[in-house]
């Protein structure tokens, strides 16, 4: 790479900006520590360290893919500046490419062989992507059973010394052949179908409202809930969860609200706040979460089994989103596979995998009102919309593409798929790469020939921390909600909620962090060590 030599005024000039930069770094101001660095560069494109700067702010704001871009510039322009690997295996571990960060990672340690600091960091990348490759593997097995078809509640019992809340119990009839062992192999009758199906009556666990109140109330006492109530909600949720379309309809009745609340990140004590400011949910509060319930805070358990209690008590006025954190690269990293392994220590593994059964049967949009889009990440490419190889097509992805989506994969399956849960909006018309590095930017000309094609009055969607909680912006037709204040408790934003009665009159509330037991957000991830 070819670089201009720049005059000692341009020099001077550059290392000010720099200056700047680094004092909005260090008071956690990272887009405006950003904005200095990016005229640092301006001034002077030379300097390796510009770029790695930057880089770093970048990945305070989650923006991988525009870190991991800085650090290939800064190599290009010295292939030996260590920071510069370091910048890149962060970003790269980030976003989940744990093989090539592992490269990078053990390029430093080449280069640095007696650094600590590079030693440790490439062997426990090493170990992590070790791990994850090896349960790949074992899960790979395309004759293996989905968890949910394997776990036997009758083998988990209460503790006789468990004073929580419990699930009251109702009868039901169930065909016997499903009391069979789920473990065992059993021929097939071939003549099973002619056969009449018996019957039987058999004890089953339910939530109801006293259940859910005094488990809100067990888990703010930093109480774990026993493996089998775990197991016996998981598996409910996930039976109700299934046949649900990827977009579902809420309609609000006469005298009801609906309350959109954005990501919430694990942190259980703002959402109890949020109920003790908006009211506990019920037939006529309706409440709409929109995705990343867990990783980040340290309470993800608690979060997300609240709500899946809440959906098991008011399924038709309890709705949750997927939303990008609620799939395993993003668990792996952020922290929810370590906090339930954590918690749940035997059963960790399985419980885990079934969390991610369970996450792939949630929605992934829901429409409200028939004029209310909501979804976790937002718009899409136009070779995303089916018309989009046909000479006329107009490349607007139609809602029932959505209601017939396939959503039983990870993110990364399809492009529908991943960037219902990864895009984001941005100021300039036209579509852009994401600075993420996945999925993309679209503006105000894409939101509204989206919303104009659908019929549509707005979207609502969440994905990004904003400083007062919510953002309305694209002419307000694209709204941002954020519910989780005082994020990864390294920041001042707030959070927000949305209010939106039957007759669509839409209200924005805005509130702050509450205090939380002191255990630290990212107490459990694996990410936290490489950045």
């Amino acid at each position: 790479m070819v670089t201009p030599i720049a005059d000692a005024q341009t020099v001077s000039r550059a290392t000010e900006l720099k200056l700047e930069a680094n004092a909005f770094y260090a008071n956690k101001q990272y887009h405006e520590a950003i904005e200095k660095y990016t005229q640092a560069i301006a001034a002077d494109p030379t300097v390796p360290a510009f770029y790695t700067n930057r880089a770093q702010c970048h990945l305070h704001t989650e923006s991988y893919g525009a870190a991991r871009d800085d650090a290939n510039v800064a190599l290009e322009l010295d292939p030996s500046f260590i920071k510069a690997y370091y910048r890149r295996a962060a970003a790269l571990l980030a976003m989940g490419k744990f093989k090539e960060a592992r490269a990078d990672y053990r390029e430093v340690q080449r280069r640095a062989p007696r650094d600590p600091a590079a030693i440790k960091k490439y062997t426990e990348c090493d170990k992590l992507y070790r791990r994850i490759q090896f349960e790949k593997a074992i899960d790979s097995d395309v004759d293996r059973k989905r968890v949910a078809d394997s776990v036997d509640l009758s083998k988990f019992l209460l503790p006789e010394d468990y004073a929580g809340p419990r699930m009251p119990k109702r009868t039901k009839m169930v065909p016997k052949s499903t009391l069979r062992d789920k473990d065992a192999e059993h021929s097939e009758d071939k003549d099973a179908e002619d056969k009449e199906v018996e019957m039987v009556e058999v004890e089953e666990e339910y939530v109801d409202l006293p259940f859910v109140q005094g488990l809100a109330d067990w888990f703010r006492d930093q109480k774990n809930l026993p493996v089998r109530y775990m197991y016996a909600i998981l598996l409910q949720v996930e039976k109700l969860l299934r046949p649900l379309p990827t977009m579902v309809d809420i309609t609000v009745p006469e005298g009801s609200v609906i309350t959109v609340c954005g990501d919430v990140h694990g942190q259980y004590y703002d959402v109890l706040n949020i109920f003790k400011l908006n009211g506990f949910p019920s037939e006529t509060l309706l409440y709409l979460f929109n995705g990343d319930f867990v990783d980040r805070g340290s309470f993800s358990v608690e979060v997300i089994m609240l709500f899946f209690s809440l959906k098991l008590l008011y399924p038709n006025a309890f709705f949750l989103n997927r939303g990008n954190h609620e799939s395993i690269d993003m668990n792996q990293l952020y922290g929810f596979e370590g906090e339930v392994r954590h918690k749940y220590s035997a059963q960790g593994k399985r419980m885990f995998d079934l969390f991610q059964e369970t996450f792939e049967a949630l929605p992934v949009a829901h429409l409200i009102q028939e004029k209310v889009f909501v979804v976790h990440g937002g718009l899409y490419s136009r070779e995303t919309a089916k018309n989009a190889s046909q000479p006329d097509g107009d490349g607007v992805v139609r809602l029932d593409e959505l209601r017939e989506l396939s959503r039983f994969y990870q993110p990364s399956h399809s492009k529908l798929l991943c960037e219902s849960l990864w895009s984001d909006p941005q100021a300039a018309n036209g579509r852009a790469p994401n600075p993420r590095g996945t999925a993309i930017q679209y503006g105000p000309d894409v939101t509204k020939e989206f919303c104009d094609t659908n019929n549509l009055k707005m979207v609502i969607r969440s994905h990004q921390q904003m400083d007062e909680g919510y953002e309305i912006a694209h002419d307000g037709k694209m709204v941002t909600v954020f519910s989780a204040p005082n994020y990864c408790d390294q920041g001042t934003n707030k959070g927000a909620y949305i209010r939106i009665t039957p007759e669509l009159e839409t209200t924005y509330h805005k509130f702050t962090a509450v205090p939380h037991p002191n255990v630290k957000a990212m107490a459990y991830a694996n990410v936290n060590r490489f950045m």
